[in-house]
């Protein structure tokens, strides 16, 4: 089985090397293995086996969730804030015990990693006392004037808080001007105040850049959908930002979420001279249907073509030729979430928090054809 094949319901999460090094953190903190600071980067290096990056991914998590505190210049010492199992929050006085997820698709058609999201977010709050429920409500995309809208859902009761999955610009302002809990999965808007935990596809994204210019290719394309959040906006821009960079050529090419719509916008692609030969494709399951228009229409993925997933996905481990794409610790992101949203029901709260977790990049035969474009 493929190492880098992510979990789903049935199997065991395999941890990322950023992972391991913050579990190995964490079990000496609450083992009283330091007092005061951590070891300098250099040390736990060494000790761990990992790369300063990896490190740093891991004391990101911590930092997140407040057992440490950043060092400073340099980050060689590190603070240590609390041991675990040390940490005690004081009980949340509310006005009920429901936090709601509101999406704009059905939850049977959304991907592998957001499930594991919900389920760990699920599972934490349910430790603090509070249930955590699903809600579908299909216009959100096209919301445009959310108040009535929003009004009327956020007026359940029992309902203290809201996670919000796939959300517009239109309907994060609503939140944020209407003072509800709220916290967002994904990017958001720049002038939105409101706590938000994501996957850094932003960096993701210019990381794809550079895998495609280092191995040839010119012309670059970032594929998504026409109803983009913020968190997909700032992707796109960061894509053909870092493409000018390296001298290369990129443009955003947006569709319909459909497959017809998705292949009109390729034929459209491969019409230009020279045609774009990389593509970065926001969306797990528009991957294969990218792959295969593509070698029908002559650009064979990978001899002449190549591809890279933004997301992740399970069956993307499971095909030939071998998909490249950015692993995501879904785990992580959800406990991250959750500890937002306790955060934003509490009145004492002073901040507006965020959690933002790297993808691992995963190579695979996709990113690596021949660029002839």
């Amino acid at each position: 089985m493929n190492k880098n094949q992510p979990p789903d319901d049935s199997m065991p999460i395999r941890l990322s090397l950023a992972s391991q090094a913050a579990n190995y953190i964490r079990r000496g903190l609450g083992e009283n293995r330091w007092q005061g600071v951590l070891p300098a980067e250099t040390e736990l290096c060494r000790d761990l086996g990992v790369s300063r990056g990896t490190l740093r991914s891991a004391l990101a998590a911590l930092f997140a969730e407040g057992l440490l505190r950043p060092g400073g210049r340099g980050g060689r010492r590190h603070s240590i804030v609390a041991p675990v199992g040390k940490r005690r929050r004081p009980p949340l006085v509310l006005a009920g015990n429901l936090v709601r997820l509101l999406s704009p698709h059905p939850r049977f058609i959304i991907a592998g990693h957001s499930q594991i999201i919900f389920q760990t977010i699920s599972e934490a709050l349910g430790r603090a006392g509070l249930s955590f429920e699903f809600h579908h409500h299909p216009g959100l995309l096209n919301l445009r004037h959310p108040d009535q809208t929003l009004r009327k859902l956020t007026s359940q009761p029992n309902t203290v808080g809201w996670v919000l999955y796939r959300s517009t610009q239109a309907v994060q302002q609503w939140f944020a001007r209407a003072g509800i809990p709220a916290v967002v999965l994904g990017g958001v808007s720049p002038e939105v105040a409101l706590p938000h935990a994501e996957f850094d596809l932003v960096a993701a994204s210019r990381h794809a850049v550079g895998i495609f210019a280092s191995r040839g290719y010119r012309r670059m394309v970032f594929l998504s959908v026409e109803k983009a959040t913020a968190g997909d906006l700032a992707s796109a821009d960061a894509f053909v930002a870092a493409a000018a960079a390296t001298g290369a050529t990129a443009e955003v090419a947006l569709f319909d979420d459909t497959v017809p719509g998705l292949c009109r916008v390729l034929d459209g692609l491969l019409l230009e001279r020279p045609a774009p030969t990389a593509y970065l494709v926001a969306f797990a399951n528009h991957v294969h249907a990218t792959i295969g228009h593509l070698t029908r229409r002559g650009y064979p993925v990978p001899t002449v073509a190549a591809v890279i997933s933004c997301r992740d996905t399970v069956v993307l481990a499971e095909s030939i030729p071998t998909i490249a794409r950015y692993q995501m610790d879904a785990e992580r992101l959800g406990r991250g979430a959750a500890r937002l949203m306790l955060q934003a029901l509490n009145p004492a709260a002073k901040t507006i928090g965020q959690c933002i977790v790297m993808p691992a990049f995963v190579d695979g035969e996709t990113a690596g054809g021949r660029a002839t474009g």
